[in-house]
C-alpha cells in the first residue's frame, strides 16, 4: 500500500520518551506536531499540561502511559495514574501487559491489570496495550492478545520502543491473533516507508515512532 506522507503522520504517534529528552525538546516536539500534524504526540509526562496546553485548538492529540517499562506496577497504581493523565488534558491511554504475570502463567491477573484501566478511564477513551512482542514466542504473542482483548483494549501495540524492535511476523501473527477483534498498532525499529507500507499490508492502524525518524518517514514519502 503507498502512502503519503500526511496519510501516514495521521496514523502516528510521536514520541520523545528517552531519559535525557529535554524540556526545550518537548516544546520543540510541539511545533513539530502541528507542522506535519501527527495524529498525537507522547513525550515526558512530567510535562503533559505545557504539551496539552501547547496543541489545543490543533488536531494533534496528547497521549500518555499509565505503567513503568516492566509493566508491573500494581494494577491500581496504573488505573489511577490513567486517571491522573485525563484529568490532565490526554485524550489517549497505553499500558504495557503485566510482563511478569504473563511469563508467570497468570492469566487472571494479566486480564485484571488491564481491565483496571479501561474501567478507570471509561469505555469512550482510546485504549492500547503494550506486548513487547520480543520477549514473546509466536503462541505467547497469540495468547497475549487474547488476554488484552479480553481485557478492552482497542488497540494491541507492539512495542514500547525500547527493547529489540517489532518485525512483520510479529505484525502477521499478531494480526491472525486479534481476527478484527482489536486494532493493531506497531511500534518499535520502525525507520523507513517501505516498513511502513509492508505493515499496513499486514492490517495495521497506528504507528508509534520516534519524532526524529517519523519526520523522516514523512519526508521520504513524499519523495516518492
Amino acid at each position: 500500500m503507498g502512502i503519503s506522507g500526511l496519510e501516514f503522520a495521521r496514523m502516528c504517534d510521536a514520541t520523545l520518551t528517552g531519559a535525557t529528552a529535554t524540556h526545550q525538546e518537548m516544546a520543540d516536539m510541539v511545533e513539530i506536531a502541528k507542522k506535519y500534524h501527527f495524529y498525537s504526540v507522547i513525550g515526558q509526562r512530567c510535562y503533559l499540561d505545557e504539551m496539552v496546553e501547547g496543541l489545543k485548538g490543533t488536531d494533534v492529540l496528547v497521549g500518555a502511559g499509565c505503567s513503568n517499562i516492566t509493566g508491573a506496577d500494581p494494577a491500581e497504581v496504573k488505573a489511577n495514574f490513567a486517571k491522573w493523565h485525563l484529568s490532565h488534558g490526554a485524550q489517549e491511554i497505553e499500558n504495557i501487559m503485566n510482563i511478569s504475570a504473563f511469563k508467570s502463567g497468570l492469566d487472571k491477573m494479566v486480564v485484571h491489570d488491564v481491565r483496571a484501566v479501561r474501567d478507570a478511564i471509561g469505555p469512550d477513551i482510546v485504549y492500547k496495550c503494550i506486548l513487547e512482542v520480543c520477549y514473546l514466542d509466536d503462541d505467547e504473542i497469540r495468547h497475549a492478545c487474547d488476554l488484552l482483548i479480553e481485557g478492552g483494549v482497542d488497540y494491541v501495540k507492539t512495542s514500547t520502543g525500547k527493547a529489540d524492535p517489532a518485525t512483520l511476523h510479529h505484525v502477521e501473527v499478531m494480526a491472525q491473533a486479534c481476527k478484527g477483534r482489536a486494532k493493531i498498532k506497531a511500534a518499535g525499529g520502525i525507520r523507513t516507508v517501505e516498513t511502513v507500507e509492508k505493515m499496513l499490508d499486514l492490517g495495521v492502524e497506528r504507528f508509534g515512532v520516534g519524532l526524529e525518524s517519523a519526520v523522516k518517514i514523512i519526508e521520504e514519502a513524499n519523495a516518492k
